[in-house]
C-alpha cells in the first residue's frame, strides 16, 4: 500500500485501474500440512493496543513506523496518515478516545468517521478519522502463510488493506521496496487487488509493482484473504483457494502485518455523496503459519 523512505512520507508507486483482471477460479486448496501456527488473534478478548508509555507491551500498534513516534511532540500526526497518497484520514489512537475502533468478542472493527470542523483540528486537519493496526512491535516472519478473515465496507473512497512490510529503522536504514499487499479493495464489491512490490533500479523510486484484480463474491461478507510466501513463489488465496501465483523476486526479509481502512487517496478518489459513514471494516481473525522446523525467520 505504501512506500516510505527515511523519515519522509512519499507516494507509493501509484496503481491504476489497468491491472490485469484475474477471475476467481477454483484453484488448488491451501495445504498447511507440515506448518505450525506462529501467530493468532481472534479478538475473543479486548485488543492489546500498544502505546509508547501507557502500554509498551501492547500487541497492536496504531501508527506507522516512520516519523516522530512520541504523540506529545509536534509532527507525530504525520505517522497517522499517508499524505503522499493524498489520503484524507487520520488513524486514531484508541487509547485517546478517537472512536476509531469498536470491539466485541470475536470482532475488532475499524471505524471510519467524518470529522466536523473542531474534530478535524484535533485529528491532523483531516476530514475523516479511521484506524490502522500493525504488529511492528510484536511479530514478524519471513516465509509462511499469512491470513486475515475480514468483512469489508463498500463505497466510493474507502480503501481497505491487509499487507506485509519488512522492518526498517527510519533515518538509519533505507525503506525497502519490498511489500506484499495480500488484499486491497477500493470500495467496490466483488473484487480485490493482489500485489507484490519489488526492487527495480530502472523503475521510479526503485520500485516495481506487480498487481492483479481478483474477481470474487461479495467482499461485504466474511472471507479469508491469505498469502503463502516461499523463497521461490508468492501465492494469494481467497477462502483458502489459490487465486494467483508469481515468482518471489526479492521478498526475503522478516515482515510485520498491517490492516487498515484508508479514506480517499489518488487511487480510490474522495468519498462520494452515497458513501455512508461511519464505515466499518470488521476483523474476525488474523493468523500466521510457518513450516515446522523452518529456521529462516
Amino acid at each position: 500500500m505504501i512506500v516510505l523512505r527515511a523519515a519522509a512520507i512519499v507516494a507509493l508507486t501509484m496503481i491504476g485501474n489497468g491491472a490485469p483482471d484475474v477471475r476467481r477460479d477454483t484453484g488448488e486448496p491451501l495445504d498447511l500440512s507440515g506448518y505450525v501456527q506462529t501467530f493468532v488473534d481472534d479478538f475473543q478478548r479486548p485488543p492489546a493496543f500498544y502505546h509508547p508509555t501507557l502500554a509498551p507491551k501492547g500487541r497492536w500498534k496504531t501508527n506507522f513506523a516512520f516519523g516522530e513516534q512520541n504523540p506529545a511532540i509536534p509532527g507525530a500526526e504525520q505517522t497517522r496518515t499517508l499524505a503522499g497518497n493524498a489520503e484524507l484520514q487520520y488513524y486514531g489512537d484508541p487509547l485517546a478516545g478517537t472512536g476509531s475502533f469498536e470491539w466485541k468478542p470475536g470482532q475488532l472493527t475499524i471505524v471510519a468517521r467524518a470529522n466536523d470542523g473542531k474534530q478535524a483540528e484535533r485529528f491532523g486537519g483531516q476530514p475523516y478519522r479511521s484506524g490502522l493496526i500493525t504488529t511492528e512491535r510484536s511479530f514478524e516472519q519471513k516465509y509462511g502463510y499469512f491470513e486475515a478473515e475480514l468483512t469489508l465496507p463498500v463505497g466510493q473512497g474507502l480503501w481497505s488493506a491487509f499487507w506485509l512490510l519488512p522492518r526498517f529503522q527510519p533515518g538509519l536504514d533505507p525503506q525497502p521496496a519490498q511489500e506484499v499487499d495480500v488484499l486491497e479493495n477500493i470500495g467496490r464489491d466483488g473484487e480485490f487487488y493482489a500485489t507484490v512490490h519489488h526492487d527495480d533500479p530502472a523503475a521510479p523510486n526503485r520500485k516495481r509493482s506487480d498487481l492483479a484484480r481478483i474477481s470474487v463474491p461479495s467482499v461485504a461478507t466474511r472471507h479469508a484473504y491469505g498469502v503463502l510466501i516461499t523463497p521461490e513463489t508468492i501465492s494469494w488465496y481467497f477462502d483458502r483457494r489459490r487465486v494467483r501465483t508469481v515468482a518471489n523476486k526479492d521478498f526475503d526479509r522478516p515482515a510485520y502485518l498491517l490492516v487498515n481502512l484508508a479514506v480517499g487517496g489518488t487511487w480510490p478518489g474522495a468519498p462520494g455523496t452515497e458513501t455512508r459513514f461511519p464505515a466499518r471494516l470488521v476483523i474476525h481473525r488474523i493468523r500466521a503459519f510457518a513450516l515446522r522446523g523452518d529456521k529462516r525467520g
